[in-house]
């Protein structure tokens, strides 16, 4: 499965979830900001820099999906394989 594909179905699998991705510009020259998840006025969104090579995105999406139920939700097993992955790292 190609890059861009994984974080379309993540993209995807966050607003079935109810989850927002906000891409934007984190950190600068001097701070380095990787992103994650968080929660914003009882909202869920998940923080991540769209400068950022397309595999540190998926994993920053990915971590940040990785905290919620997803066993009732369809996924293709490499996007489940992906988020196992996520939840397996400390």
């Amino acid at each position: 499965m190609q890059s861009w594909q994984v974080l379309e179905y993540l993209e995807g699998l966050a607003e079935r979830l109810g989850v927002e991705i906000v891409y934007q510009k984190l950190g600068d020259e001097e701070l380095t900001v990787r992103g994650g998840l968080c929660r914003v006025n009882g909202t869920f969104k998940i923080f991540t820099d769209r400068s950022q090579s397309i595999e540190d995105q998926i994993r920053v999406v990915a971590e940040g999906l990785a905290s919620f139920d997803t066993e009732e939700v369809y996924l293709f097993p490499y996007i489940r394989e992906v988020l196992e992955k996520a939840r397996r790292q400390p």
